[in-house]
């Protein structure tokens, strides 16, 4: 990650520069929470406009690597007013998803087990 950008929502500025020094090293949830934590105010209100809503891709984001597509966002919340994130990404399993389904959710044993717990929610009803 060697690139900042920097959207103003009130002027609609867009500024993108190089990734400032002590945030080289980190990334995802790391990188909201040190940001959050430098940047933005202890007073400030969560839903204000001094509040600061961050974009941090992983690590491995853009690698082949398996769960890699991790994208965290962090910010003041508005429900404990300290510092939380949350994240997304999709498992490389999405690309070959029609072929995974057709091996797996045919096969013997994924049809008893769904039928064991189909019946066993049936006995608990």
């Amino acid at each position: 990650m060697d690139k900042f950008i920097r959207v103003d929502m009130t002027s609609k500025e867009v500024k993108i520069g190089e990734c400032p020094e002590k945030y080289a090293g980190i990334a995802g949830r790391a990188l909201t929470s040190n940001f959050v934590a430098d940047e933005v105010k202890p007073t400030c209100h969560p839903l204000g406009k001094n509040n600061k809503l961050i974009f941090a891709p992983g690590f491995l984001s853009g690698t082949n690597a398996a769960n890699s597509g991790r994208l965290s966002c962090g910010a003041k919340s508005p429900l404990t007013g300290g510092i939380k994130e949350s994240n997304t990404g999709a498992a490389p399993l999405v690309k070959r998803w029609p072929e995974w389904a057709s091996k797996h959710l045919r096969s013997r044993e994924f049809q008893q087990r769904t039928s064991f717990s189909s019946s066993m929610s049936r006995q608990m009803v």
